[in-house]
């Protein structure tokens, strides 16, 4: 009978997770309206055709890659930018809200969900992975997540 692997150079399960907390955050997003708010407060409307090509695209990078992050040690750094990209977004919604001193949707699932979630996982990673894969594993769902907002408001 095989065994599966349990190797500490795998992305923790709770990466797992992370597909359905950007389903969760997507679900506010849209039936709060976010297109109407960036519009009210940013003066610049992210379209409704916009967000959801944006989403279908991105969606299913994140659920293979997730997956594959869990089960493929190769690509295991993969669910550590997926939940810096996540943690930094739910901050960032957070942050958005206060400056306007209105409910930007997506922030009750970025404090939620978002952020206890993404820290569960980087502090996990920390412990599986070296400090140059951790850090340029971060730095990459950084940099995607501004890839995400240029194509947003461009």
């Amino acid at each position: 009978m095989a065994t599966q692997s349990t190797s500490n150079n795998t992305a923790p399960r709770a990466v797992l997770l992370l597909p359905i907390a950007y389903v969760l955050h997507l679900a506010e997003e849209w039936f709060g309206g976010l297109s109407l708010w960036t519009m009210a407060v940013l003066g610049y409307e992210l379209s409704l055709e916009r967000f959801i090509i944006i989403n279908a695209i991105a969606f299913p990078i994140f659920v293979t890659g997730a997956l594959a992050a869990v089960y493929d040690s190769r690509i295991a750094w993969f669910g550590t930018s997926f939940a810096a990209l996540l943690g930094l977004n739910g901050v960032l919604h957070t942050f958005g809200t206060l400056a306007y001193g209105r409910l930007m949707p997506g922030t009750i699932t970025g404090l939620l969900i978002y952020i206890p979630l993404s820290v569960i996982v980087l502090r996990s990673a920390a412990s599986r992975f070296s400090t140059i894969v951790l850090v340029r594993s971060i730095w990459l769902g950084v940099l995607l997540h501004g890839l995400v907002a240029l194509l947003a408001f461009l």
